[in-house]
């Protein structure tokens, strides 16, 4: 269906009242600029509007939102005029660099994300995909987040994906201080428990790193007056050099069977039996064997030696290579 009878009366009929607006309907819908719409390949059809919009907005080189904002408008008046127009407008503020950072990190954990695929998605140029994921990788100037630095180390660019050691989870909360002391209480007492040390300790300096020093010594009022608890282990958290942390960074202290159990890779072990000690090649975890009981956690691991059932607390060390248990 012909959609260009209809750009006089959407023009002249919906900005009454914003002029801005206005003007940049009326460059978009009937300009001649390379990026207006009748620079479009069959820019009257209303089958070719969807991709037609897209490459519109993709090619300003400034003004993006504004000319989504005229578009999604004028979506709206055809489909009021009964045209039936398919169009997926981009699912965040495209101008945001930070928002773009914030989905691309999280798109591409997807196993069929592709890179390519991205500036059709968000609307903007490859060359913008491409320097935000120098921004992504720490390779070019990193956004920053509560006062550090948000970037994905040990990871490049191969086969149209962005492959890391490990996938970044962006969550920027926004809690009262009782949630932020909860959080914080529950991750230390999840520190006893060697399987999640590290973890626990990275995430908890994480979010007393984004802490306002009015929030700092609140909870050291609340936890030192109110509620009385020993701080040091709260004055002692660290904020890691990165604002994120791989899942090898957490696996420290000697043991990285965790990231092996979740990631079904194969680990080196050495444990301790009733009267030796002993290592186990090659383990790699049997799916459900995990287990809690009065004596720790037990699971299954096929290993060079057979099935083995393991506890966690005679866990001695793990490694992701024969020579690292070795090297000691």
């Amino acid at each position: 269906m012909r959609i260009d009878i209809f750009f006089d009366e959407f023009i002249n009929t919906k900005f009454r009242m914003e002029k801005d607006l206005r003007k940049t309907a009326k460059e978009l819908l009937t300009g001649s600029k390379p990026c207006d719409l009748p620079a479009m390949s069959s820019y009257h059809d209303s089958d070719y509007l969807g991709d037609n919009i897209r490459d519109s907005v993709k090619g300003l080189p400034r003004g993006k939102e504004t000319a989504i904002e005229v578009y999604r408008r004028f979506v709206a008046f055809l489909r009021e005029k009964g045209v039936k127009i398919s169009v997926d407008f981009p699912p965040i503020p495209i101008e945001n660099s930070f928002e773009r950072l914030m989905f691309i990190a999280k798109y591409l954990q997807g196993k069929d994300a592709k890179i390519n695929d991205l500036p059709d998605i968000l609307w903007v140029s490859e060359r913008t995909i491409d320097d935000d994921l120098l921004r992504l990788r720490g390779e070019k100037d990193p956004i920053q987040v509560c006062g550090r630095s948000f970037f994905i180390p040990e990871s490049d660019r191969s086969r149209g994906r962005l492959r890391s050691a490990s996938t970044a989870h962006p969550l920027f909360l926004t809690e009262n201080l009782t949630q932020v002391i909860i959080m914080l209480k529950g991750l230390r007492a999840m520190v006893e428990n060697p399987l999640y040390t590290r973890y626990a300790e990275a995430t908890a300096a994480d979010i007393w790193q984004q802490l306002s020093e009015y929030a700092k010594k609140r909870i050291h009022y609340v936890l030192g007056e109110l509620m009385p608890e020993d701080l040091g282990w709260y004055e002692s958290l660290e904020p890691c050099s990165d604002s994120f942390s791989t899942e090898t960074q957490c696996s420290v202290n000697g043991n990285v069977w965790l990231d092996c159990m979740k990631n079904d890779k194969p680990f080196f072990a050495e444990y301790q039996e009733d009267n030796e000690t002993v290592f186990y090649k090659n383990c790699r975890f049997v799916p459900g064997s995990y287990r809690v009981t009065e004596d720790g956690i037990v699971f299954d691991v096929e290993c060079d030696s057979g099935l083995k059932t393991l506890e966690s607390n005679r866990m001695i060390r793990s490694t992701y290579t024969i020579e690292e248990l070795l090297a000691d």
